[in-house]
């Protein structure tokens, strides 16, 4: 019965989109509160509730996820435990020359297949062999460079985001100095209107006062000057005839 529950759960745990496990219906509000009641070696000895209490993470070994198994340190595993034949010395190598000569390896016993295939058809297990180890070799060799890559590839992203911050304060500084130029242009402006503001005022000070001087002037008598006028025409009338 259990090696068929077993059976069960690998196969759907090597479906896309699994069924969840049976203990899903454990967690329950009244449960989950049991369990923060609930120190953790009395919930690992309950029934219901070691299922809630999380596994501690793996520190060695494998775990698996899914139907799937996965190294807890992610190694890159030798030639020899994949049972592949090295075909490169052992030690410090130039691996760039060892990989074009792979790759040249990898192009001969390709064609040297495609010509067994034409010549003696049965013979074609061992070439696929033979071939097979070629191309594991060179890409194990690729994959030793995994490590390089991703330091260097670290590098570049942590450049980047240096150049782009370096950009960004460049920017805000170049803005701030014309904010800077702009306030000292917009003080100027305002000193240049307010002292034509104070010329205008004083012009119109002036021009107010003197209109105030001429409606505050006497009039003349217009009677005492026509009398005036008319003894002087008299006087001048009188002498004529004497």
């Amino acid at each position: 019965m259990q090696e068929g529950a077993q059976q069960g759960d690998g196969q759907q745990l090597d479906l896309s989109f699994p069924a969840p496990p049976d203990y899903y219906s454990l967690f329950t509000d009244a449960n989950l509160q049991r369990l923060k009641e609930t120190d953790r070696e009395s919930a690992l000895e309950n029934a219901e509730l070691k299922f809630l209490v999380p596994p501690p993470p793996p520190q060695t070994g494998t775990y698996s996820v899914f139907g799937r198994v996965w190294q807890v340190h992610d190694l890159l595993p030798t030639l020899s435990e994949q049972n592949i034949p090295q075909l490169y010395p052992e030690g410090p190598i130039d691996r760039m020359a060892e990989l074009k000569r792979l790759n040249r390896a990898a192009v001969f016993e390709f064609l040297d297949l495609i010509d067994v295939l034409i010549k003696e058809p049965a013979q074609f297990s061992a070439r696929t062999e033979r071939l097979r180890d070629v191309l594991v070799n060179l890409h194990h060799l690729i994959n030793e460079y995994r490590e390089h890559q991703a330091k260097e590839t670290l590098k570049m992203m942590m450049q980047q985001q240096i150049d782009s911050k370096r950009q960004a304060t460049q920017y805000t500084l170049d803005k701030c100095k014309e904010l800077e130029q702009t306030i000292v242009r917009l003080r100027s402006e305002a000193a240049s209107a307010a002292a034509e503001i104070r010329e205008a005022e004083s012009a119109l000070t002036s021009s107010t006062a003197a209109a105030t001087a001429a409606t505050t002037e006497p009039m003349p008598d217009l009677h005492a000057r026509a009398s005036r006028d008319g003894q002087a025409a008299v006087l001048a009338a009188v002498q004529a005839l004497t």
